[in-house]
């Protein structure tokens, strides 16, 4: 090459500039197994000290935490059950009806056994348990409330009275005052039939639970003489029938209201009825039927009310309930 021909090449360019295309040689078989071999031991050895850091970790919190295992697993015998409750259950009656044996430890106990045997009194509508560390048990319970009572009688002849709750449930109250639960009506015109060891639900009574809220509210000048609510008519007629209690020699026999009427607009008709008749002694009512909207159907009886003051003071006594024969469950 003459000095003139290297001189006309463009200066900083050299042999090592000149692209050259290379294929890469391919791995071979071989070289792909080792290379997956090196993956794998790579993944087992991060999984490896991940276990190693956890298995440190539980034992330090597990070494912190010796003693307290100690005492859970050699725990002392169990304490008073704690009640914890929105209603009138004592705390006497919790403890009988948990009959826990005197050998059992807090962690041995079935807390859902526990829980079924408490619920199944129809006045415990929810029971929850929980473990209070070292050895005592908390019981939660919330209650039914009754809004009506009835009175049954057994094979032997002997009459019971027993609560009714508004979803119908059936139950022999406890600690409840008694001063309250004679202000409850009677229950009438029902079919009580046995489930297990008590009764099945009562049919039919949210309607009866909110006339009476109503009545209770709004008119209790008025729900303070009811003595009997029958459900005879109910699932037929959606009818519901009230008597009350005699007030100055006069009772009402029968006052009938509607469930699908507003229990507000009957009462503020049956409270106008019987203010219009209270001075008139020869005609107040012994039936009132307030089952059309915005009308009522009076019957009146003149013999009886011609008897009567034109003032009546009210009395109030017990009377004779309304005895219930309990059937027993059959099954088709």
């Amino acid at each position: 090459m003459s000095h003139s021909a290297t001189d006309s090449m463009p200066r900083g360019r050299s042999w090592r500039n000149i692209r050259q295309e290379v294929t890469p040689h391919a791995l071979s078989s071989r070289g792909r197994k080792r290379r997956h071999l090196n993956w794998l031991k790579s993944a087992a050895l991060g999984a490896l000290v991940l276990a190693a850091a956890w298995g440190v970790h539980w034992a330090a919190v597990t070494w912190s935490d010796r003693a307290a295992l100690a005492k859970v697993v050699h725990s002392p015998k169990l304490a008073e059950p704690v009640l914890i409750t929105d209603g009138v259950l004592p705390q006497k009656w919790v403890k009988d009806a948990l009959a826990l044996p005197a050998s059992a430890r807090l962690m041995s106990l079935d807390l859902a056994a526990l829980r079924a045997r408490l619920q199944a009194h129809g006045q415990v509508q929810v029971a929850v348990l929980t473990r209070s560390f070292p050895d005592t048990l908390v019981a939660t319970l919330r209650e039914r409330t009754p809004v009506a009572r009835l009175q049954v009688q057994d094979g032997a002849g002997t009459p019971q009275q027993l609560l009714v709750a508004r979803d119908g449930t059936v139950y022999e109250g406890v600690n409840y005052d008694q001063d309250m639960i004679t202000t409850l009506p009677w229950l009438a015109g029902i079919t009580l039939r046995r489930q297990g060891a008590g009764y099945a639900p009562i049919s039919g009574m949210d309607a009866v639970a909110r006339l009476l809220a109503t009545a209770q509210t709004e008119a209790p000048w008025l729900y303070r003489d009811w003595i009997i609510v029958s459900l005879a008519r109910l699932a037929s007629h959606g009818e519901l029938m009230v008597r009350t209690q005699d007030v100055g020699g006069h009772r009402m026999e029968e006052i009938v209201f509607s469930r699908k009427q507003d229990y507000y607009k009957q009462l503020a008709r049956l409270d106008f009825i019987l203010e219009q008749s209270r001075d008139r002694v020869d005609r107040l009512p012994v039936r009132v039927d307030l089952t059309l909207d915005g009308q009522a159907t009076v019957l009146f009886d003149g013999e009886v009310q011609a008897r009567l003051p034109a003032a009546p003071a009210r009395t109030f006594f017990n009377p004779q309930p309304p005895a219930v024969q309990p059937k027993a469950r059959r099954d088709f």
